[in-house]
């Protein structure tokens, strides 16, 4: 009789063949292979075993009759033993239960049975075998799309186009052939990243994904990128109980229009920002589903946003007492960059100034990043229009490109350059910095001393120099690649950290150990009110800067 453990083994053998299987796929193989079998197994014990059955004894109840009468004239042969004559009953034709087992050689056998257990067992591990092959073929595409994938998303954005110096068709050709032949998606594709030798590129897990798209800008649900066509789609599928989810929208749907901007003319950065600025409760899609040239499917689609506030992403203010020189401080501390921060550093500043304050401290200590478009939306309220905050080498571009300060309406349309220029904060400005202060923290920090308007007191920052693109997978899984590096105006590298131009107002051994090991540390308003402003501890600490020179 053919029994679920020996179902389990033969799966097991199966599958000692297939190297490096995630648990999830093993055990589905073995679960589709142990179901079938036993579902067969029952199935025999009501249709199977019947027909067998009722085949064997009509086979059975022929050699019986032939043997009786060859049995007669042989009945005194030595070398076949005489035996009793079976008895048939009414009918010579039909054996009955008990008289089945009894050969006309007279060995008590279980032959109807054994046929039974041969043919049930062959035929339930065969259904086992193809349905854990069919797990197995499913599980495969499956491998194999989100290979091609994270493969494809490396060739056209990760920021080294020689790929740590490997071939790229021959990196492609050998984890699309290991994907072919099932090995796990999963650790193909950390296997891919790493072979990237870059300290910041790595894949996101599928619950951890989730959890940061709960935060997206847009809301939604969906991770967005563009396609070799330059056209924004929907990169793997909608996250579960979401409002793209419950909507309908499919992995591969092209995102035509957010709210009416078009994705042609602006940049997805831009246009996702200014959705999550302006903070309404619903988005609306312009979708397409197929090819431009065909009669594709177009639709519009108003989903509801999920708006979880992050507390990290908003401004903290508050001025301290009035100095010795008549001053008073205000200070705007921002711990990440988040959708809404521009905005809210823009309020702030207002805020502090209404309360006085004619000097501002901008406290990034332990700011780990963020946004970058944010970090440089928040520059253009300390600088001049059309400086330079920062330098981006990326993808596409054999030199650096230069990114400039362009101020924009509340409604992002342009503003003139008198409008612009007047909404410019030109107080004196200090940004407080530490070894916390990372990636888009750093950004704006550089901005703003690499064109003199502040000089950065405190301690050498992290050194992060990269900006990752976040890009989700077939398996629900998301792939972190460096998409460019950037420097400050000057060029001056920030690997390594930008070198501070004077102690903060609370540095000592107590808090220097504590922002070392990354721990917060808080300054009182009587802290911020010790910072010298004056126009020759400026001078000093910028040393006669100028936007052309490096420091």
């Amino acid at each position: 009789m053919f029994r679920p453990v020996d179902g389990l083994s033969s799966a097991c053998l199966f599958l000692r063949g297939r190297r490096r299987l995630g648990k999830r796929t093993h055990w589905a193989h073995v679960g589709a292979f142990i179901l079938g079998a036993s579902c067969l197994h029952h199935v025999s014990q009501v249709v199977v075993i019947p027909a067998v059955g009722a085949f064997t004894q009509l086979k059975v109840s022929s050699l019986a009759a032939g043997g009786l009468r060859s049995s007669v004239g042989r009945q005194n042969s030595p070398n076949f033993p005489s035996q009793p004559p079976p008895d048939f009953g009414a009918d010579p034709d039909v054996l009955s239960a008990t008289q089945t087992s009894r050969l006309p050689w007279g060995e008590e056998s279980s032959s109807n049975t054994f046929l039974h257990q041969v043919f049930t067992t062959a035929m339930a591990v065969l259904v086992g075998f193809s349905l854990s092959i069919g797990v197995a073929l499913a599980d495969d595409s499956s491998g194999v799309a989100t290979v091609e994938a994270a493969l494809s998303f490396i060739k056209r954005n990760y920021y080294d186009q020689t790929f740590n110096k490997q071939d790229f068709d021959g990196l492609s050709a050998k984890y699309l052939a290991q994907a072919r032949k099932g090995e796990s998606a999963e650790g193909l594709t950390r296997e891919l990243v790493a072979s990237l030798g870059d300290k910041y590129s790595r894949i996101v897990d599928a619950a951890t994904f989730e959890k940061l798209m709960a935060f997206d800008p847009l809301g939604v649900g969906v991770v967005l990128t563009r396609n070799e066509r330059k056209e924004i789609f929907v990169s793997s599928e909608p996250f579960n109980s979401s409002s793209a989810a419950k909507a309908g929208l499919r992995q591969g749907d092209i995102v035509e229009r957010i709210d009416g901007l078009s994705l042609e003319t602006e940049s997805l950065f831009s246009v996702m920002d200014r959705v999550a600025q302006a903070d309404r409760p619903e988005v609306l899609l312009a979708m397409r589903r197929g090819p431009a040239e065909v009669s594709a499917e177009r639709w519009e689609q108003t989903l509801a946003r999920s708006r979880t506030s992050m507390p990290q992403d908003r401004v903290e203010t508050g001025v301290a007492p009035i100095g010795p020189d008549g001053h008073r401080v205000g200070f705007l501390r921002l711990r990440s960059f988040g959708a809404k921060s521009a905005r809210d550093m823009a309020q702030a500043l207002k805020e502090v100034r209404a309360q006085g304050a004619d000097e501002f401290a901008l406290d990034l200590r332990g700011n780990g990043g963020g946004s970058f478009q944010v970090a440089l939306e928040i520059a253009t309220l300390f600088l001049e229009p059309d400086s330079v905050a920062t330098r981006v080498k990326t993808t596409s571009a054999e030199t650096d490109q230069l990114v400039r300060v362009t101020p924009s309406a509340p409604d992002g349309s342009s503003l003139s350059c008198a409008a612009a220029a007047a909404t410019v904060a030109r107080e004196p400005l200090v940004v407080l910095v530490d070894q916390g202060s990372a990636s888009a923290s750093e950004v704006l920090a550089a901005a703003l001393r690499g064109n003199c308007r502040a000089p950065l007191l405190g301690a050498r920052t992290y050194g992060k120099a990269a900006v990752q693109g976040v890009f989700g997978l077939p398996n629900r899984e998301a792939m972190a690649i460096t998409v460019a590096r950037y420097s400050a105006p000057t060029g001056t590298r920030i690997e390594g950290g930008l070198r501070p131009d004077g102690p903060g107002p609370g540095d000592n051994p107590f808090s220097q150990a504590a922002s070392a090991l990354g721990l917060p540390v808080d300054f009182t308003a009587a802290d911020y009110a010790k910072i010298d402003f004056s126009a020759a501890r400026q001078t000093e600490l910028l040393k006669t800067c100028r936007p052309s020179e490096s420091w």
